[in-house]
């Protein structure tokens, strides 16, 4: 299974990286440099050879939308959704045991409302001015719990594939899980809506259950 999770992937962003590379919005080309009249022992950038050096169409290293740029990408997400399970390992799995089908419409919803809630915040402290600098720390805190919220949603899907491949690690599942929705992100335009669906739920599900705290949300809290 992990097998042909691996070569989907591989074979899709390679589709992306030149068959499709096209539908793909190209950045801004980077502005040329000053170029001094003095005649240099080597040409300018030469001696860097990462803007020469390119693989039949894939695209050079570092460049956008190549075909390490993909994978790249989904090598680091998938080291981060790892090692946020491990560093809270208790969190996420009591954030896990509340995902369920009829609830998932339930935490789109509240991560929808806290990416609005979030950029109001991030537009008053940026008309305060003095506050200007918290607008890190606030993207930062969301950047967090988005990815705690994902790696419980990928710690639930894995159990899930578990249950129906007959048992195992769940780090197995875990990364089944991770790479089915890379998998699925690699997709043109629906894929890149489906990773912002999944992204918005899981700030959702950390939020609903306030970073996988055994109490949840409670206004009885208030009461002392």
């Amino acid at each position: 299974m992990l097998a042909v999770l691996l070569g989907a992937g591989l074979l899709l962003a390679w589709a992306d990286a030149t068959v499709l590379n096209s539908l793909f919005p190209q950045p801004v080309p980077t502005a040329r440099g000053f170029q001094p009249r003095a005649q240099l022992p080597f040409p300018p950038g030469r001696h860097l050879g990462a803007d020469r050096l390119e693989f039949r169409g894939l695209g050079s290293p570092g460049s956008v939308f190549s075909f390490g740029w993909f994978l790249a990408t989904g090598a680091v997400l998938l080291l981060l959704t790892l090692a946020m399970l491990a560093l809270a390992s208790r969190r996420a799995r009591l954030a896990a045991e509340r995902v369920s089908p009829r609830l998932v419409v339930l935490l789109l919803a509240a991560g929808i409302s806290a990416t609005l809630l979030i950029l109001a915040a991030t537009e008053l402290l940026r008309a305060t001015f003095l506050l200007l600098s918290l607008v890190p720390i606030v993207w930062a805190a969301s950047a967090v719990a988005t990815l705690f919220g994902c790696a419980a949603l990928a710690l639930a899907a894995g159990r899930w594939l578990r249950g129906r491949l007959g048992g195992g690690n769940p780090w197995l599942g875990v990364v089944m899980a991770i790479l089915i929705g890379l998998d699925a992100g690699l997709v043109p335009f629906a894929g890149w809506l489906l990773l912002l669906a999944v992204g918005l739920t899981g700030l959702g599900l950390a939020v609903v259950t306030r970073l996988g705290s055994a109490g949840g949300w409670n206004l009885e809290d208030l009461n002392w």
